[in-house]
C-alpha cells in the first residue's frame, strides 16, 4: 500500500453534530487521554462499530432458525 494511493484519500465530508451532554463528554475524554486529533477517533469509533455490524450480520448458507435447530441437536 503506498503512503498516497488515491483511493485512501478521504473526500467525503460527514458532518456529526452532539448536544451538549455528548460534547462536553466527548471534550473530558480527548482531554484526558490527549487526543489531539478529534476527527481521527471519531472516524475510528464510527468504521469500527460498521465493521462489528457487517461482521455480526455476515450472509450465512443457512437461516437463523435452521442455524437454531443444528446447535439444539449438538
Amino acid at each position: 500500500m503506498q503512503k498516497h494511493d488515491p483511493k485512501l484519500r478521504r473526500t467525503h465530508k460527514i458532518t456529526v453534530q452532539f448536544n451538549d451532554y455528548e460534547a462536553e463528554a466527548f471534550d473530558r475524554y480527548c482531554k484526558r487521554y490527549k487526543i489531539a486529533n478529534r476527527a481521527k477517533v471519531v472516524r475510528e469509533a464510527i468504521i469500527r462499530r460498521v465493521f462489528d455490524d457487517i461482521d455480526r450480520n455476515y450472509p450465512t448458507l443457512f437461516d437463523k432458525e435452521e442455524l437454531e435447530k443444528l446447535d439444539h441437536r449438538i
